[in-house]
């Protein structure tokens, strides 16, 4: 008896458009930006919520994990920090039917059971519970749920399920007296970019399982292969520097705040409460408080209000994408030991402090 898995991506998550999400455009801004990406391919803290699920479904070691993405949804699949041995990635056009399809290839390679699971949920369950209690349920489909309802995770049974019955199964799944699963631990739909910061600022505080990416350098301070923090910048836990990404001198980067690979901070910049999305370069001397930015397209939280910006000395994206062979973490002016565990400096340390030459990063 093996185990699949079937992770879809959809241009169905009616959640994630304009104006689903309440977004008040100003005049004269196209903004084409965070709802051509799906919300599970953005990279948060180092890595995207599909892959974070992978990951999870790897841990409990399933012979299987197909890919399904909606070719509307997507012009491509995000990039993958790990190499996943038995990992299959499909463009589709009607979703429905590829699942059925990808069912009925499992069964045929001996798989019996198959989880499916919509990437635009982060959730975080026993999953080997949840299969146990859909074996005990003796039902050819079992529903999860939480407080707020139904979530986009079932355990199918592959070869008890016609093809034309698959929709109307999945949709009536947990309904007429039949067996529910009951999530209790960490769930968050991703239905507007709040929820993005949302997952990443649990990362960071530790409230979810999944962990940031990168060396964990201070507590709370998490820097990534190539990330470079200048000595005068200053970092205030907990937060996340990215691969490759350059902290400039006197920038402030605070609490809760993530800044993704290929990004720049630029002096005196203060980043407070944000998420800026991969290869975005910010410019001097400039106040980004609870907002997601992704190049020149900048979403305010607070008022929900989304800003094209067209000074590209203001925000832009940047232009050159540096790739990272070796994993180390440089610091500008730094001298750094590198080994293969861990990565130390060779000044000493103040007590209560941690200190590179003099830049102090706060808890």
């Amino acid at each position: 008896m093996g185990l699949g898995v079937i992770l879809t991506i959809s241009g169905k998550n009616q959640g994630w458009t304009q104006e689903a999400a309440g977004l008040i455009e100003l005049e004269g801004s196209e903004w084409p930006g965070f709802f051509d990406t799906p919300p599970e391919c953005f990279e948060l803290v180092g890595c995207s919520g599909l892959e974070r699920l992978i990951e999870r479904f790897v841990a409990i070691e399933v012979q299987c994990i197909s890919v399904l993405a909606e070719a509307t949804s997507l012009t491509r699949m995000p990039e993958f920090r790990s190499a996943f041995g038995n990992l299959s990635v499909k463009m589709v056009k009607d979703l429905d039917s590829a699942i059925s399809q990808e069912l009925a290839s499992f069964s045929q390679k001996g798989i019996s059971h198959s989880f499916v699971n919509s990437a635009n949920a982060y959730t975080e369950t026993d999953l080997l519970d949840l299969f146990c209690f859909h074996r005990e349920s003796r039902q050819p489909i079992t529903r999860t749920f939480d407080d707020q309802g139904p979530l986009d995770l079932w355990v199918v049974d592959c070869s008890k399920l016609e093809r034309a019955e698959f929709e109307t199964s999945l949709n009536h799944a947990g309904q007429n007296g039949a067996p529910k699963y009951f999530i209790r631990e960490y769930v968050n739909r991703l239905l507007h970019p709040r929820d993005l910061r949302r997952l990443a600022a649990d990362i960071l505080r530790r409230s979810c399982e999944t962990a940031p990416c990168g060396k964990q350098v201070r507590p709370g301070v998490w820097i990534d292969q190539g990330g470079e923090v200048h000595r005068r910048a200053r970092i205030v836990a907990p937060a996340y520097i990215g691969c490759g990404s350059k902290i400039r001198a006197d920038a402030l980067v605070t609490r809760f705040s993530d800044i993704e690979r290929d990004c720049c901070v630029d002096s005196g910049t203060v980043v407070e409460d944000s998420s800026i999305l991969a290869n975005t370069t910010i410019g001097i001397c400039l106040d980004l408080c609870h907002a997601v930015t992704s190049g020149n397209q900048l979403w305010n939280l607070e008022r929900n209000v989304a800003v094209e910006i067209v000074d590209t000395k203001v925000m832009r994206f940047t232009t050159a994408t540096r790739r990272h062979a070796v994993p180390t973490i440089a610091y500008i002016n730094e001298p750094m030991e590198v080994t293969q565990d861990a990565v130390v400096s060779r000044k000493p340390t103040m007590p209560g402090t941690w200190q590179f030459g003099n830049n102090f990063l706060q808890e």
